[in-house]
């Protein structure tokens, strides 16, 4: 059953999207951003810009969908907090992450904290002055992985954000798709065997995984009859 938290995710990645290409036509006011001083990054003129198109982009997706009609927003920073506002004076927080950084990667959020599902936004800056400014778009597990070979961290895993993971701001892709908090294990669980498949750079983690991959496989086939394992493979296609 779908409440209303649920379809204001859906709402909020939609207003993801027309935030994102309105970022990308104010080249000019990105360009007169100050994005750091010294070793310290200042994301505050950044938030506060997408936090204006955010509120801009809301009015064009009110005429898109007439039961929002008298929904109103308000966004703040850092990032772009929304609240919103509906005619009874109830309300709905929501938040886009705001991410920026002259490289295609950079790191992301501690996987512990993070709802994976959440709107991303991510401005990639140009290396030379007077350079464009690239938006794109994504849910933030759309983003995870710097490559198909990461290793297993060994601590609460912070995943690199890549930027070529997400959507250019001229794809139609706006539908929103729910994962459960642990899905991010499925890229490292993909990674880990793509790594002993396609050999590169040598870790211990690949011996290990080839080790748990040969008791499983030989536990597993010892231990169920051929029937129990068509059972199982027609259970988990």
């Amino acid at each position: 059953m779908e409440t209303l938290d649920s379809l204001f995710d859906v709402i909020t990645h939609e207003l993801c999207v027309e935030t994102a290409r309105l970022l990308q036509n104010e080249q000019e006011k990105l360009q007169q951003i100050t994005w750091s001083s010294g070793e310290s990054n200042l994301d505050t003129e950044y938030s506060s810009l997408a936090c204006s198109c955010c509120t801009n982009a809301w009015n064009t997706i009110k005429e898109k969908h007439v039961n929002y009609t008298n929904v109103n927003i308000s966004c703040s920073i850092p990032d772009i907090n929304i609240m919103f506002t509906f005619p009874d004076g109830s309300h709905i927080s929501k938040k886009i992450e705001l991410k920026s950084s002259k490289n295609i990667k950079m790191p992301g959020s501690t996987i512990k904290k993070l709802d994976i599902n959440q709107p991303l936004i991510y401005c990639l800056r140009p290396q030379k002055e007077n350079g464009g400014y690239k938006i794109r778009y994504s849910q933030y597990y759309n983003a995870i992985g710097e490559t198909n070979f990461d290793l297993f961290q060994d601590r609460t895993p912070r995943p690199v954000i890549n930027f070529d993971k997400m959507n250019d701001i001229e794809t139609n892709n706006t539908s929103f798709q729910y994962k459960e908090k642990d899905a991010w294990i499925q890229h490292y669980a993909d990674c880990a065997i793509y790594r002993i498949n396609n050999p590169c750079q040598y870790s211990w983690q690949d011996d290990l995984v080839k080790v748990i991959k040969k008791k499983i496989i030989e536990d597993y086939l010892k231990n169920n009859t051929i029937e129990q394992i068509k059972e199982y493979k027609s259970r988990y296609k």
